[in-house]
């Protein structure tokens, strides 16, 4: 899929036209409640020359028509299928890069509330650095505002591909004004520049809905293009250490299997051996502790993960299940494998 075209200056509101031209982009799938919620902080941004696009994934719950009433000026897209993150993502950019005048696509999930200078934060700290192609805020959790889920991602190859250093730290109320490096952004909000996708392409499909935006920022680092978390800007994302479904078959199978598409696509020599290592010594340890909670079959999702994906294997069958029945047990299955990701 093309991801590129030609640069015009921005013709946004009035009085926004020295302001860089932005897509928010938003996936939608069986969420509406988090949906709408989202696009009421979004709506609430202070920056000035940006738009709203919400991608509706296959939902079967009349999402569509709920946004399409509810916020008219939004530019929604319906897809008649679950296209995964990644696919659904790459549809709402199909659409958004056909347009010169876009600078920047900002991705959000669609259970997240952003704060009104969230995007000019975000925009000047992208403007200022032009080695920098993709910036993210800290995100917080929503139901405890002042800890945090992500101050970026580090990829580590190991049982899993990347991790959150800063992943659960309660703040101590100082926020300083700063940008950082880091090797990837957390997927949940991400400002991509134009170049980025004229360079490195669209998100790879075949992550379906992990790992997608890691594997994008390293393919970004590949060309020159870094990725940094802008401290001063926040998100808050509804995850929490409580949700019942943390653990789940379906978000256990893709991280087993996305870990590996990974590892074939950018490892080396020795992060095949660390990974590989620690898939083995992991996977019996985590079904001794999921067997007392009576989740064991997560694991066993995550191992046929690993699985599938070292042998080019399609997607399980049950796991494509998941996400392609009704808003019933496959939408909680969803919601909570993303939100957990």
């Amino acid at each position: 899929m093309a991801c590129d075209g030609g640069r015009q200056t921005g013709n946004g509101a009035v009085g926004a036209e020295t302001q860089p031209r932005v897509a928010v982009l938003i996936l939608n799938w069986n969420g509406i409640r988090d949906t709408l919620e989202t696009l009421e902080s979004v709506i609430k941004l202070q920056y000035a020359n940006a738009e709203i696009v919400v991608v509706d994934n296959g939902s079967t719950d009349r999402s569509s028509e709920v946004i399409a009433t509810t916020f008219p000026t939004v530019h929604l897209i319906v897809s008649p299928e679950n296209l995964g993150v990644a696919g659904g993502r790459n549809l709402g950019l199909q659409t958004v890069l056909r347009r010169p005048e876009i600078d920047y696509v900002l991705f959000l999930d669609n259970d997240v509330t952003a704060g009104p200078t969230l995007l000019d934060a975000l925009v000047a700290a992208a403007e200022a650095r032009p080695e920098i192609g993709i910036v993210g805020p800290i995100v917080y959790y929503q139901d405890d505002p002042q800890r945090i889920r992500s101050d970026g991602v580090a990829i580590v190859f190991r049982e899993v591909t990347a991790k959150s250093p800063a992943k659960d730290r309660l703040e101590n109320g100082n926020r300083p004004e700063g940008i950082k490096r880091v090797d990837a952004i957390n997927g949940c909000c991400m400002l991509i520049k134009r170049q980025v996708f004229e360079a490195v392409g669209c998100f790879n499909p075949a992550y379906f809905m992990l790992n997608d935006e890691t594997d994008f920022c390293y393919r970004a680092g590949e060309r020159g293009f870094r990725s940094a978390v802008v401290t001063h800007a926040a998100l808050w994302h509804k995850v929490s250490a409580s949700t019942r479904g943390e653990y789940t078959p379906g978000r256990a199978y893709y991280t087993g299997r996305c870990t590996i598409l990974f590892l074939k696509e950018h490892g080396r020599v020795w992060h095949w051996v660390s990974t590989l290592t620690c898939v083995v010594l992991s996977l019996p340890i985590a079904y001794l502790r999921e067997r007392r909670r009576g989740n064991q079959h997560a694991v066993v999702m995550k191992f046929r993960g690993y699985r599938d994906g070292l042998l080019g294997r399609p997607i399980d069958p049950e796991v494509e299940r998941y996400f392609q029945r009704g808003p019933a047990d496959s939408a909680d299955e969803g919601a909570r494998a993303r939100r957990n990701a």
